[in-house]
């Protein structure tokens, strides 16, 4: 939506920013000797926590739509900021403590521990201050959930979202976004998508068909979630089947992100912004209030395209603040959790915090390319690429599919002269006037290693949880940047990479029967090839990020050098971060600070949409009181 503003606010948005104290760690916008909250490493987040403002008009300054097409490296670095910071109880964090939330299959046991953590670094961090992974805590069971890394978030997201347009176009013959029971009676007898080329590229994800034939359910993989709609292709709330008589076809969705849920349920969630909302609820108390995901205008469960181009499902995941109630200057005051603070997560964060994950950088493998190609030989030679598909092609934008939505592409490789992981930024948008725009074309996504099924892994991963339901299906981890994932295994419990292959049963025996046989040398070139799927630390990645081919050991950026060239967002906004320089430090050390000095103008924060002139977490646009400091409202404390 266009955003709407009083002439009051407007007006208000230009009043001068108060400076005042912050004493979260995390944010860190001060140089040395001029407060408590410095950091001359230049890692902690610099900008205020403000609720970003969602907006479809790129010209509204500041706004998401703004930031994300004229400035999309700002939008990235408040994205990834928005992830990786800590928030605190003036930004309505967590309503009780620890509390337990969310049903089991048996609908009556407590499923996780709820309002436990005030940042999603909380468990997605290593490496440390990046979208990684390795924790391990209690959720679905006692023995543990292992926090997924989400290096290449966005590829990840498209290639389910291709794979959901590739099935469904291989049945809907009207194109009306749904398949109707006449539909799939006359779908292909498998569900088959291509991943790409190569001798792994079908994978069959079981059928589309009716198990009655005219009525019933499709015998999708258990990676799907499906939901029925009526003759004119609306959802029907609580249906369970095609019937003929209220039902008369089905949508569905990839959940692509979580280990595995049992029998008939798909994992958690089938986008990144849901993966963004769903944890801000349960881990932090943060409720969201997201139109975006609503804006299903046919009511078949699907909503339009986000800002960053993803299409949500509002059939079977909505953000939990609802926004029955909207206030005159556009925000929910629904508040669900009843704590006084209210749209403690608004659109524009998810947009930002969208398209961070959209452009997150992907997994690196930290060998050459004939060392690949051999890992890969070695993989399929033992069954184990059946199921750890290789690579996968996004294919370029047409009437079915998406194309790649991504604005930039880090391309890390391997550099054996210098002996180290280097990166390209890859700029994967073009200008159309002033906003910048996604090519939407084709992509090669190398080292994926996952048909993103459910499979039934037999006793080495069984699973009981909770309630006492026993659960042996579990989504094939994809295993790039594996090497950097310990511990492994969906519950944490393989503390060697040879433990969780050992594991393997169920559908996986063949494959562990394989390994079982093969040669010492061969079992130590295989665990050699897994250990080069790195991840790494991304702000510190020597990187080619100005295009002349070459990485600097001096990189100018504002007048300042600041070291070896490396992908820091901050040196390519609009207007890039001027860091102190050169100090010395309290030992007499001379050392480099990346402390900003224009953190105000580089990260936008007197843009009409962003202005917060009395710092209570409220732009002035959405601040009933803009010069009076209300964090619950904007006008409360």
């Amino acid at each position: 939506m266009t955003l709407v503003r009083p002439a009051t606010a407007l007006a208000a948005a230009l009043c001068l920013l108060t400076a005042t104290a912050r004493a979260q760690y995390a944010e860190r916008d001060t140089v040395p000797g001029t407060g408590p909250a410095a950091d001359v490493s230049g890692r902690s987040i610099k900008n205020k926590r403000v609720r970003a403002v969602h907006t479809s008009d790129p010209t509204l300054l500041g706004g998401t739509a703004n930031l994300i097409r004229r400035d999309p490296f700002l939008a990235y670095q408040l994205g990834r900021n928005l992830n990786f910071r800590e928030f605190r109880t003036r930004d309505g964090v967590f309503s009780s403590i620890a509390g337990l939330a969310g049903p089991m299959p048996d609908g009556v046991t407590a499923k996780i521990t709820a309002n436990n953590h005030v940042s999603c670094s909380g468990c997605h961090n290593l490496p440390q201050g990046n979208p990684g992974g390795g924790t391990n805590f209690s959720k679905d069971s006692g023995f543990g959930r292992q926090a997924p890394h989400y290096y290449g978030a966005g590829v990840v997201e498209m290639i389910a979202l291709q794979v959901r347009a590739e099935l469904l176009a291989s049945a809907d013959a009207n194109q009306d976004g749904w398949i109707s029971a006449a539909e799939a009676q006359a779908a292909p007898q498998h569900a088959v998508v291509s991943a790409g080329a190569g001798p792994f590229g079908a994978v069959d994800y079981g059928t589309l068909r009716l198990d009655g034939g005219a009525t019933g359910k499709p015998g999708l993989n258990n990676i799907f979630r499906v939901w029925y709609v009526d003759a004119a292709g609306q959802v029907v709330p609580g249906a369970t089947a095609v019937d003929g008589t209220t039902t008369h076809g089905y949508v569905f969705a990839m959940i692509v992100w979580g280990w595995g849920q049992g029998a008939g349920r798909a994992a958690l969630n089938p986008t990144n912004r849901a993966f963004l909302w769903d944890p801000w609820a349960t881990h932090g108390g943060l409720q969201a209030h997201d139109p975006s995901t609503l804006a299903d205008p046919d009511g078949d469960g699907v909503s339009l395209p986000t800002l960053s181009g993803a299409v949500q499902f509002p059939a079977t995941h909505r953000a939990p603040d609802a926004g029955n109630a909207v206030d005159v200057l556009g925000f929910s005051t629904d508040d669900p959790d009843g704590d006084g603070y209210l749209t403690e997560i608004s659109e524009g964060d998810l947009d930002l915090a969208e398209f961070f994950m959209l452009n997150a950088p992907r997994p690196a493998f930290a060998g050459t390319n004939a060392q690949y190609r051999d890992g890969v030989g070695l993989m399929a030679a033992m069954g184990c690429a059946e199921c750890h598909v290789p690579d996968w092609t996004l294919r370029p934008a047409d009437a079915t599919f998406a194309g790649d939505r991504r604005v930039f592409d880090l391309d890390v490789r391997w550099n054996a002269a210098s002996g180290r992981l280097e990166g390209t930024l890859v700029r994967l948008h073009t200008v159309g006037g002033s906003d910048l725009l996604p090519l939407r074309g084709r992509f090669h996504a190398r080292g994926v290693f996952s048909d993103f099924k459910h499979h039934d892994m037999g006793a080495g991963f069984e699973e009981v949880d909770f309630g006492g339901t026993t659960n042996r299906l579990w989504r094939t981890a994809p295993l790039w940047g594996v090497a950097a994932g310990f511990p492994w295994g969906h519950d944490g419990r393989s503390l060697t990479l040879e433990d969780a292959i050992l594991r393997h049963e169920g559908e996986g025996a063949a494959s562990k029967a394989a390994w079982l046989a093969a040669s010492p040398a061969e079992r130590a070139a295989l665990l050699d090839f897994l250990g080069r799927l790195q991840l790494y630390d991304i702000e510190s990645l020597p990187a080619d990020v100005d295009g002349d081919g070459a990485i600097a050991n001096h990189f100018v950026v504002a007048g300042a050098d600041t070291g070896v060239e490396r992908f820091n967002a901050e040196w390519l906004f609009q207007v890039p971060l001027a860091i102190q320089g050169p100090i010395v430090n309290g030992d007499g050390v001379t050392v480099l600070s990346n402390c900003g000095m224009n953190t105000n103008a580089a990260y936008g924060q007197d843009l009409a949409l962003r202005k917060d002139s009395d710092d209570d977490g409220w732009p002035d646009v959405w601040d009933h009181a803009p010069n009076q400091a209300g964090f619950k409202d904007g006008v409360n404390n």
